[in-house]
């Protein structure tokens, strides 16, 4: 098993202050990224609307969220050890595969688990994706923060 990615929060306060961090990275990417496409001050300030920073900013989150990637004998043996259970595993994919990456979250008593083959890069963003549009959206946009 090996993890790739460099947060893993235990808490919501935790993700929450990093989600706050990667605001202004979100828009310094954002501004650079149409800088080298040439957009002029009223271009910007037209197509560069909160939804497009919002986005950047939980994409940056996203990719940021450790992941554990390994085999499925090893994710169940991860899972054995945890203190989750079988019920708090969100599964994506396919049962017919060896390979799994997966991605702990305690304050929402979660584990989010996709299956892949041979790509553990795409299943790893994939996972990222799932897990923030599962958990994470909610507790930063619907809990009011």
């Amino acid at each position: 098993m090996e993890t790739r990615g460099t947060f893993a929060p235990e808490t919501r306060a935790e993700a929450l202050e990093r989600y706050e961090e990667v605001g202004p990275v979100a828009q310094v990417v954002v501004r650079e990224a149409t800088k080298a496409m040439s957009f002029g001050a009223d271009e910007y300030d037209e197509r560069v609307t909160p939804e497009v920073i919002r986005t950047a900013r939980d994409a940056t989150f996203a990719e940021l969220l450790a992941v554990h990637v390994g085999d499925a004998d090893e994710f169940d043996a991860w899972l054995a050890d945890s203190g989750f259970d079988e019920d708090d595993v969100v599964r994506i994919g396919s049962e017919n595969v060896d390979n799994v990456v997966w991605h702990p979250i305690p304050f929402a008593d979660t584990v989010i688990a996709a299956t892949y083959q041979e790509e553990p890069d795409a299943a790893a963003s994939t996972l990222r994706r799932n897990a923030f549009g599962r958990v994470y959206r909610e507790e930063f946009y619907e809990s009011g923060r």
